[in-house]
């Protein structure tokens, strides 16, 4: 399974959560709502999954609201590390 990286334009192959390690592909905008990609496989995998769809970011909106979105382990945009949010 396959996807297009907007950015390159090149076909990859999509995230495999078996083989890849989440953060070396993904972080979520400073918002926490929206999913960015680091990586040709990230950025396709967000397009061809369609992950920033309105009713998903209605969804992580909600969940960022009352603290359960982001994940606390997952870094956003512009974060280091890890990040300590609670």
């Amino acid at each position: 399974m396959t996807g297009v990286d907007l950015l390159s334009g090149a076909e990859v192959r999509l995230f495999n959560p078996r083989c890849d390690r989440w953060a070396d592909h993904f972080v979520w905008a400073e918002d926490g709502v929206i999913l960015v990609g680091l990586t040709e496989i990230g950025r396709a995998t967000i397009a061809r999954l369609d992950m920033n769809r309105e009713r998903v970011l209605l969804i992580r909106q909600a969940d960022r609201d009352v603290g359960r979105h982001p994940p606390k382990l997952d870094r956003l945009l512009g974060d280091s590390g890890t990040s300590d949010r609670v």
